[in-house]
């Protein structure tokens, strides 16, 4: 799950990072509106924490824009603008929730879990295929109710297929879902987590190579939809 925090408070914003980072989420920051908006339309993102008093766009016009360029990515505003009148003017522009500073920081890491849950429908629920369970808020992977273990990378790798089970990924998805502005994923990085998670979760289960295309996960009761039995590598 990869968030975007723009705060132009380094301190605050560190915080908020660190905090999520243990919550098992992929983080990036900006520290200005204009440069949150270019990152944003690159994609890749799962939540927007987003603070109001931004230099250069502010946070309520770099929303404006976001719902007008129909991006959907949920949306936590923080601020220290706590009137009521103020906090309904976000929603209505289109923010998801409002968080009034100060907050604690562990609110913030929940209500975050719960936004990007709700967007995916995760509903709290383990996502499932086959023999494989995974649990978000655990970042646990378990196969016959056992848990694997996996590292970090390769546990991303596992949840992005799991949320897409049936469909192609490519690498570049995958890519751009694991890297933040302080650390990039290469191709070779790529192949490497998906041999590793191979061997953890055994050859026969289903992780599929389309060669020159990407990967998909099939196992025997999640079969692809929108295939025509690829070739496996």
């Amino acid at each position: 799950m990869k968030v975007l925090v723009v705060e132009d408070n380094i301190n605050l914003a560190n915080s908020i990072a660190a905090t999520l980072l243990e919550a098992a989420f992929s983080i990036d920051v900006a520290d200005n509106g204009r440069k949150a908006l270019h990152m944003l339309e690159q994609g890749g993102y799962d939540l927007l924490v987003l603070d109001l008093g931004l230099p250069e766009l502010d946070g309520i016009s770099l929303l404006r824009k976001l719902r007008h360029q129909q991006n959907t990515i949920p949306v936590l505003i923080i601020s220290a603008r706590d009137s009521l009148d103020q906090r309904i003017h976000g929603l209505e522009v289109g923010a998801d929730d409002y968080l009034c500073k100060p907050f604690s920081l562990e609110e913030v890491a929940a209500r975050a879990r719960a936004l990007v849950r709700r967007a995916k429908h995760f509903g709290g629920e383990t996502l499932q295929c086959g023999r494989l369970e995974f649990l978000p808020d655990a970042m646990e992977l378990r196969l016959d109710g056992k848990p694997l273990l996996l590292h970090r990378r390769e546990l991303e790798v596992m949840e992005y297929l799991l949320i897409n089970q049936n469909r192609l990924v490519n690498k570049d998805q995958i890519i751009d879902r694991l890297s933040t502005s302080d650390e990039s994923v290469s191709y070779a990085a790529v192949e490497t987590y998906i041999s590793r998670i191979r061997k953890k979760i055994g050859y026969d289960f289903g992780l599929k190579t389309v060669r020159g295309l990407g990967y998909y996960l099939e196992a025997k009761d999640c079969k692809p939809k929108d295939m025509k039995a690829p070739g496996d590598a």
